[in-house]
């Protein structure tokens, strides 16, 4: 018996053409969710965002130099935006003085409206109290220059749709 020639079959080249194309929508769109929360510095402080979403204020951090950022009264409106968790990411160790890097707080926008969120920075001993109720120090040194390091408040505006 013999077979007859047939003619060539399209479709394993159509498959061969289009399995790279399928695969890397696949890559793509993994990566879609793994942005994690949106993140704003201390130069961006207009925040918008959809109720449900969650966002960090992420600052440049260095405890090992007696640097330290607050979360301070008063707090957002709570049913606008509820406040996280703090954490901090640094790089090197406390033995070598590498403490540098940066410290996060996160919240959740929970529905509309608009508020604030204030964050304190004291640079080296430049502030008093502890937690929420920090604040800068009453005592001013008599020749203050405009190097000194002084704190200072950020005051970040969130709208909730």
């Amino acid at each position: 018996m013999t077979s007859t020639p047939r003619p060539p079959h399209r479709r394993p080249r159509l498959r061969q053409l289009l399995l790279p194309v399928a695969a890397s929508a696949v890559l793509l769109l993994t990566g879609c969710g793994l942005a994690g929360p949106a993140e704003y510095d201390t130069e961006t402080r207009t925040i918008e965002a959809e109720a449900g979403e969650e966002f960090s204020i992420t600052v440049p951090y260095s405890p090992g130099q007696g640097e330290w950022w607050y979360r301070v009264d008063p707090r957002p409106d709570d049913e606008v935006v509820r406040i996280g968790d703090e954490h901090q990411d640094l790089d090197g160790s406390d033995l070598d003085g590498g403490t540098d890097g940066t410290k996060s707080f996160d919240f959740e926008a929970v529905g509309p409206g608009t508020t604030k969120i204030r964050i304190l920075h004291c640079p080296v001993g430049t502030c008093v109290g502890s937690g929420a109720s920090v604040s800068p120090s009453p005592v001013a040194s008599p020749q203050q220059t405009s190097t000194d390091p002084q704190p200072r408040y950020y005051t970040y505006t969130v709208t909730v749709r």
